[in-house]
């Protein structure tokens, strides 16, 4: 049984490095920079020819402007998120895991200005570090990564207990070691009572 338990927690390791490495750069960044602050200046600006209907309102130009440019691993704007420029631009920002599409509607042009705004590695893996299923809206490239992380999340569970188990069927008998698992055990419980 030992063997067998023993396997699996090697597979379940192996199975969720990537992660473990993603949420580790992840925490560390954002406790180094103390939050992230998401880029404002584009990398490339670029003009595409649009006519704006007449007589469409904001979410259905915002829809149009979507379905034109369809912005790789992005969403439709929400009609929640629908800003104006200080000239009266209708604004819309897609988001993604690699940085934000802005996109400003420069309806009297009849054009779009389009500019990419891109993500350094630490905003990309804080983004894909908190991916999990649930958004119906997500691309399928970031349904993917979605699904793996939860998978991930179960895997490292089941990595925890069986390693748990194999100290247990170890007969362990090193103070330290039950010293921390009584310190992370205390940790967990006095953090649990404070935040209630």
């Amino acid at each position: 049984m030992t063997a067998v338990i023993r396997t699996i927690h090697i597979y379940a390791g192996l199975l969720t490095f990537v992660q473990l490495i993603v949420y580790g750069i992840a925490g560390l960044a954002a406790a180094y920079y103390g939050g992230f602050v998401r880029p404002q200046t584009p990398e490339s600006v670029h003009y595409i020819p649009f006519t704006v209907p007449a007589s469409a309102t904001d979410k259905q130009v915002a829809r149009l402007v979507y379905d034109t440019l369809n912005p790789a691993m992005a969403r439709p704007v929400p009609d929640w998120f629908l800003q104006r420029t200080p000239d009266n631009h209708l604004r819309l920002d897609f988001y993604n895991i690699n940085g934000i599409h802005r996109v400003v509607v420069l309806e009297k042009e009849g054009r779009l200005r389009v500019e990419e705004i891109r993500n350094n590695l630490a905003l990309f893996l804080e983004d894909i570090h908190a991916a999990t299923p649930g958004d119906d809206e997500s691309p399928t490239l970031v349904k993917f990564w979605e699904w793996w992380n939860e998978g991930a999340m179960w895997t490292l569970l089941g990595f925890c207990l069986t390693g748990l188990w194999l100290w247990l069927a170890a007969r362990p008998r090193d103070v330290a070691a039950w010293a921390l698992l009584a310190l992370g055990a205390g940790a967990l419980v006095a953090l649990w009572s404070v935040f209630r």
